[in-house]
């Protein structure tokens, strides 16, 4: 009897410690079609080529329905001159792209303009969480390495801006710079939170491709104006559209049961 029980209770012991990683697989949570989609469209645009600082590193697949289809392990990022990160750190290739994207035309451009130098690293804080929006039974947009902690650029003098200092400083060339890539940021991303969507965004800007209902933008954080296109929300306005206690968690809007997001009266999280 205990030869037979005994590789049962190995098997158990496996499942619970690896978690929904093995059922994940085999029946449990999957992710949404359209991420898959995203990714294909993205591939085969051409708009993420892999390099040595862009390196495909195969299907992450779980624990649950975390992870991508065709990722890349990212050190630096940009087309034209790719701007170091911090750190290397996985991201799906919409999220790639999307952030070059932001990082040429809009971030350059705003360095230049305020600091008359260049950027010459990106400081994020990660981008890969397997997690949940925090308060939430939705999964966070990080659990799909669909979104980026910005947390700072590091200036060709050496010189570092920081969400964190940089956002309310008495030196208007990095507030109005923060304000001003913060803000732009939502032409290239979904979903856009900073500081000023609550206390859990203080220091950095989150950005995300999440899908949110009738195509729908949701910025948050920054007060420069942002041009039209259907987004749900803009930079320091529609305030009162959140409840005050939602104000002070992290984060985004959680999504219905199809893995799309919903209107923002069902609440703010941590995405």
């Amino acid at each position: 009897m205990k030869r037979i029980l005994y590789p049962a209770f190995v098997f158990a012991l496996a499942a619970s410690v690896g978690g929904c990683s093995l059922f994940g697989s085999w029946g449990g949570p999957k992710r949404a079609a359209w991420r898959s989609q995203a990714e294909n469209a993205c591939l085969s645009s051409g708009a993420v080529r892999p390099s040595a600082v862009v390196r495909p590193i195969g299907e992450v697949d779980g624990p649950g329905a975390c992870g991508a289809d065709r990722p890349f392990k990212v050190s630096a990022l940009g087309r034209e001159t790719p701007i170091p990160l911090n750190e290397q750190t996985a991201m799906n290739c919409p999220l790639v792209a999307a952030t070059d994207n932001w990082l040429e035309r809009v971030v350059q451009p705003a360095a230049e303009a305020f600091f008359g130098q260049p950027v010459v690293e990106v400081q994020h804080m990660g981008t890969y969480s397997c997690r949940r929006i925090a308060g939430s039974r939705y999964m966070s947009e990080h659990a799909y390495m669909n979104a980026i902690d910005v947390s700072g650029f590091k200036l060709a003098d050496g010189r570092t801006v920081r969400v964190k200092t940089g956002w309310r400083s008495a030196d208007a060339s990095e507030a109005s710079f923060l304000r001003a890539v913060g803000g732009s940021a939502c032409d290239d991303f979904t979903t856009v939170l900073g500081p000023g969507s609550g206390a859990a965004h203080q220091d950095h800007l989150h950005l995300d491709l999440a899908r949110h209902s009738k195509g729908r933008r949701v910025c948050r954080g920054g007060d420069e104006p942002v041009p039209e296109g259907g987004r749900l929300l803009s930079f320091f306005k529609d305030d009162t559209i959140f409840k005050d206690d939602q104000l002070d968690r992290t984060g985004s809007i959680p999504g219905d049961g199809d893995d799309e997001i919903r209107d923002p009266e069902e609440g703010i999280y941590d995405k």
